[in-house]
């Protein structure tokens, strides 16, 4: 990727919605609350607000396993407050729960040394699990709101026969099919074994060799190794040419980012500013290979769709153009990723 200007939104804090934000402690907000009245309308998993002991989600001494303690409560108390509504597939529910979800993998993870490995890995493997079937729910929806929002904005003379109503029916339908799976192991005891687990993480992490190393230095090597990932992968993609095996390349460094930026947030509790920032940064370039991904997929759904079209005797136009337009979005994506890259090799501080 060659570097250039500054890419759109590079200042934002946002990436995909509200995933920039770090869960907080405190009372929990009233969407929420909300959000626990649905799932029980749903049929959803209720009582989950019980199973969370209220860990702190500030750490109580200086070592690096209590820097991680903190940092799982603080996603656990997440997913444990968007759980009630899962089961009925609210938008904000599932990204929250999605999000959590991929922050505990990483500190459970990539912070692995500070931890009792064996204890931990069963419940990485389910989070695995779970974010799967978040992410089987999540995507259509989102790519659903896409499409709906450039079809709105395009001239209506540009928008030729039912286009509107396919490109709904199909991803409403996606949705539906993933939310069978999903509310199934939600109701199952493996989802509530799951969150007891978190719970007693969150509460008192099972101790491993590096467990009592000062959380300063020990958190920001393992964040710099995250880092290190991330270059290798980014090296990786810009060593192939453009194609298939080019964009499957960004997506695996847009995941590499993600774990650097999660990295990042941990040690920011000790290391202070410089990682906080390195953090955002590495956001920055998440938030723009998570845009060239979604014009992929975006692409690949709008051919589909235009054929099944093509079969029932109607116009293509209109997808045509829609795909033609998701190219010109991913172009641009790729080059605000290239700048975003650079920047964030420039603001690492000590996790350089």
């Amino acid at each position: 990727m060659a570097d250039g200007a500054r890419p759109r939104g590079a200042g934002r804090a946002t990436v995909r919605g509200r995933d920039a934000a770090r869960p907080r402690p405190g009372r929990r907000p009233r969407r929420h609350r909300a959000r626990r009245r649905r799932g029980r309308r749903a049929g959803g998993v209720t009582g989950t607000s019980e199973v969370l002991p209220h860990a702190p989600t500030a750490p109580r001494d200086g070592s690096a396993r209590e820097h991680v303690r903190a940092y799982v409560a603080a996603a656990v108390a997440a997913l444990v407050a968007a759980d009630p509504a899962l089961a009925a597939g609210d938008d904000e529910a599932v990204h929250d729960a999605r999000v959590a979800t991929r922050r505990l993998r990483t500190a459970l993870g990539d912070f692995a040394p500070v931890l009792d490995r064996a204890r931990v890995a069963p419940v990485r493997a389910d989070l695995r699990t779970l974010g799967r079937l978040l992410g089987d729910v999540r995507d259509p929806a989102v790519e659903r709101h896409a499409l709906l929002r450039r079809l709105a904005d395009e001239p209506v003379e540009l928008v030729v026969g039912p286009v509107r109503e396919r490109v709904d029916d199909d991803r409403r339908a996606a949705q539906r099919a993933a939310l069978g799976p999903l509310r199934a192991h939600l109701a199952s005891g493996a989802h509530r074994r799951t969150l007891a687990v978190l719970a007693a993480l969150a509460e008192d992490l099972p101790p491993g060799p590096r467990a009592d190393e000062p959380a300063d230095r020990y958190l920001a090597r393992r964040a710099r190794r995250a880092w290190r990932r991330f270059d290798a992968a980014v090296g990786r993609a810009d060593a192939l040419p453009p194609g298939d095996l080019h964009d499957h390349a960004l997506h695996d460094a847009r995941k590499d980012a993600r774990r650097a930026r999660y990295a990042s947030e941990l040690a920011s509790s000790a290391v202070g500013d410089r990682a906080a920032r390195a953090a955002r940064r590495a956001a920055t370039v998440q938030a723009a290979l998570g845009e060239h991904h979604d014009a992929r997929v975006r692409q690949a759904s709008l051919r589909r769709m235009a054929m099944a079209a093509y079969l029932d005797g109607q116009n293509t136009f209109t997808f045509g153009r829609l795909h033609a337009l998701a190219q010109a979005e991913a172009d641009a994506a790729e080059r605000d990723a290239a700048v975003a890259v650079a920047r964030a090799r420039r603001g690492r501080g000590p996790l350089a």
